[in-house]
């Protein structure tokens, strides 16, 4: 390479630039030579010019993708951000092999990756300034002259608005701990958002955007998925480093599938700079510059763009919108994230004080001299356009109540509508089950606006086919918020199935697609209950949960335990402890509560009951409960894994055991048996014929790659296993119900086709398998639908 390329990459590829322009070279990567000529055009396919002899081309900093072409090469669609850079063209139809020496690099810097990581160090504290944008280009929007309709004149004023406006923008400021002993603290001390006073309802989405993060790409797993190119040896803040290139081809050659251009330190082989598609979304670009501290490399600057609606996507879209509407969706909408580090130190005094609680947080203090705080933090100037737009888009909010409105649609993606002070449980509206018939329940309870330190429930409840109304009623008190502890009281009457297990519901998607676990069962039992809990998270990811209740309960089917009467009312008094485990759960306090910011497996759930015999129809029974949820990818899907177990320690009657948890119609001939799926459910067992005292089961989904079979459809096919082994002692002490015990191990396997039918509705195929078939195989087949939220 000549000194005069060298200069380029040290002075202009390597550094930020905050100027208007970006400049780009465009390089043969194969010959590292640069490609004059080459043509360069918009994401529109407008030509706005051609490289000059050395490769050189000046892009506007607006530019969200540049399209270049040049002959004898792949066409390149790149994106534009901060930073001046090199482009790097492919030959056509050339097969492209990794480069030894690149690939050893990249190890060195996986290996070293935890060495390298402000982690190493005892403890470390930074201020962090983050602005987010979202903005479109006013030419995006076709002007109408003489409109004749309201879309005509709300398009020319969109057009209008985006001379002078972004469509959003906000700001905030965070102070990041970290010690070894006490783990991270995250604060946000200072937000600011167009149109968004509330900032639980801005931050909880967008807590967490600077991050020392490794791109999964240079992971052994990505290196066998990519290819690796060593491209130079450059010289940056006087110190030797590598420049690779890593690609992986798409079909198409249009677009890389993912693309990074990123710089090694030859000494540490810390990763100190990259910029590219790091993600497997192709409409994301990110840019990444980070400096050494003492023996450490950490963030200095993050800049991310995504587009907010891919082409394949609003094609689609236009497909079913009035053409009037078209001039909407062709806006090129762009939501910008970026990030400066500031202050940056280690061997800092913390006390444990300072980490009690959740690892994010909203300051107290979060509201007040917000923009002298911002001020004192920004090192990215607001333009022209972002000023106006906090002005017009707080005017905006306050005439349509924007906010308001935004808080009501978050609440209904948690299943509850907020109706002033008052949440109402969607979810539980309408049920259906084979012995109430239809449910119809009216619930929910206060919210922060009716009192921040307490909140009352309730619910009134009736079936179509049983005559007792349900009814119950709850207080909650907030005694801990650091550590989001409750203390409550509760007093029911209702019915539940026999031996059934509430599911763990991962989300509230997770719960209406539990829905139909019980839609095929008519065996409930009648409960009275009254209850007094705390509930607490420890170590951030343990939540513990103490609980005493007396309750009442009666079978409402035929049956007998021991030799008491039908009819008869057992009387408990029970102890329990309740442990969930999420170690990958992430939790940001606020003053109205803990909001959730990541919440994914794995799970552990851990139940312990103890009733007390008290009363002339008690018991002495322990019951154990346990479970695992985990999640895995592989090169073929994901593969979802559920495990069970539970044990009884002494007698109770049927509906205090453990039921299998089938979910099958019972029905004689192919059509009578087609039903709805449940949830972690045997979709081939008839619901109340198996209960056990001590049982294992085993619940495994392996959800296929989708396969496309054209541009706007996939097929997206899951296997099932479900399989459960029990064991009951005593069984005689059950009268007059007939059921049976899982002792041979009872199992099943299905095939799903999911999202078929307008993108919410499947259909699968279960078969039982092993000691419990009956018949032929036709006997044996449940064809069933469902539903993906």
């Amino acid at each position: 390479m000549s000194k005069i390329f060298l200069s380029f990459l040290t002075a202009c590829c390597l550094c930020l630039s905050f100027s208007a322009q970006v400049k780009v070279r465009i390089i043969d990567m194969e010959s590292h030579q640069p490609v004059g000529s080459a043509e360069i055009f918009s994401e529109a396919r407008e030509k706005i010019g051609t490289t000059d002899e050395n490769g050189y081309f000046i892009v506007n900093q607006n530019t969200n993708k540049i399209l270049i072409r040049a002959a004898g090469f792949d066409e390149r669609l790149e994106s534009i951000g901060q930073v001046d850079k090199n482009i790097l063209l492919l030959k056509k139809n050339k097969k492209y092999k990794n480069d030894p020496k690149a690939v050893q690099i990249v190890k060195k810097v996986w290996k070293n990756k935890g060495k390298n990581s402000p982690e190493s160090l005892k403890n470390y504290q930074y201020s962090a300034y983050v602005k987010i944008s979202v903005d479109a280009s006013s030419d995006s929007v076709k002007y109408i002259e003489n409109p004749h309709f309201k879309l005509d004149s709300l398009n020319n004023s969109l057009k209008e608005a985006l001379k002078n406006n972004v469509i959003f923008v906000g700001e905030r400021t965070m102070l990041y701990k970290y010690d070894r002993r006490y783990g991270k603290k995250n604060i946000i001390t200072a937000y600011k958002a167009g149109g968004f006073d509330n900032p639980e309802f801005y931050n909880t989405a967008a807590a967490q955007t600077l991050e020392n993060d490794f791109p999964e790409v240079l992971s052994p797993f990505g290196r066998v998925k990519n290819t690796f190119k060593l491209i130079d040896s450059v010289e940056i803040n006087g110190r030797k480093n590598y420049e690779i290139y890593m690609f992986s081809r798409r079909k198409s050659g249009l677009q890389f599938y993912q693309s990074l251009t990123f710089f090694v330190d030859s000494q540490t082989f810390a990763l100190t700079r990259f910029y590219g598609n790091a993600s497997q979304v192709t409409s994301k670009y990110y840019e990444v510059s980070r400096v050494r501290y003492k023996n450490i490399w950490h963030t200095e600057f993050e800049f991310l763009r995504r587009q907010l609606l891919s082409e394949n996507f609003v094609r689609k879209l236009n497909r079913k919108i009035p053409v009037r509407l078209h001039s909407f969706t062709r806006l090129n909408t762009v939501a910008t994230v970026k990030a400066y580090v500031s202050d940056f130190e280690s061997d800092v005094d913390f006390s444990r004080k300072e980490f009690n609680g959740y690892e994010y947080m909203l300051s107290p203090e979060v509201s007040s001299e917000v923009d002298k705080k911002l001020l004192s933090e920004r090192q990215d100037s607001l333009s022209l356009r972002e000023q106006s737009s906090y002005l017009e888009l707080n005017k905006l909010s306050d005439k349509y109540n924007l906010e308001r409105t935004a808080q009501v649609l978050s609440s209904l993606s948690t299943g509850e509508l907020e109706l002033g002070k008052f949440n109402l449980d969607l979810f539980k509206l309408v049920s259906h089950n084979l012995y109430e018939g239809f449910r119809f329940q009216v619930g929910g309870h206060t919210n922060y606006r009716w009192n921040n330190d307490y909140q009352l429930g309730g619910f009134v409840a009736k079936g179509t086919k049983d005559k007792d109304v349900k009814a119950g009623a709850d207080v909650l008190f907030f005694v801990n918020r650091a550590n989001g502890g409750e203390l409550g009281l509760e007093a029911e009457t209702d019915v539940l199935p026999a031996g059934r297990i509430a599911p763990k519901y991962l989300t509230p998607k997770d719960e209406l697609t539990a829905k139909p676990n019980n839609i095929y069962n008519d065996h409930y039992f009648s409960y009275r209950k009254i209850e007094t809990f705390y509930q607490q998270d420890f170590f951030r990811n343990l939540t513990a949960s103490l609980s005493v209740d007396y309750q009442r309960q009666r079978t409402e089917f035929n049956y007998l335990y021991k030799s008491n009467p039908a009819n008869t009312w057992y009387d408990y008094f029970n102890t329990s402890v309740k442990l969930r485990y999420a170690p990958n759960v992430q939790y940001m306090a606020t003053p109205t509560g803990k909001r959730t910011l990541k919440d994914v497996p794995p799970y552990y759930y851990l139940t312990y009951t103890k009733s007390w015999n008290m009363f002339e129809h008690g018991t002495s029974a322990q019951k154990v409960y346990v479970s695992a949820i985990y999640n895995f990818h592989t090169f073929s899907g994901s593969t979802l894994v559920v495990g069970n177990a539970g044990a009884i320690f002494g007698n109770t009657p049927l509906m205090n055991t453990f039921e299998s948890m089938g979910t099958a119609r019972n029905g004689n001939s192919f059509l009578g048996r087609f039903g709805l799926k449940g949830f972690q459910s045997f979709e081939t067992m008839i619901p109340s014929t198996f209960f056990a005292n001590n049982f294992i089961s085993i619940h495994i989904y392996h959800h296929l790659k989708p396969i496309r079979i054209s541009e706007f459809k996939y097929l997206r096919f899951s296997l099932v296993y479900n399989g459960i082994i029990g064991t009951m002692d005593n069984k005689n002490i059950h009268h007059s119900f007939d059921f049976q015990v899982p002792e041979n191990y009872y199992q099943e396997a299905g095939i799903e086709l999911n999202k078929f039918i307008l993108g919410v509705v499947g259909i699968g195929a279960y078969v039982r398998l092993g000691a419990y078939q009956t018949g032929s195989l036709y006997q044996n087949l449940y064809v069933k639908a469902m539903f993906n939220l």
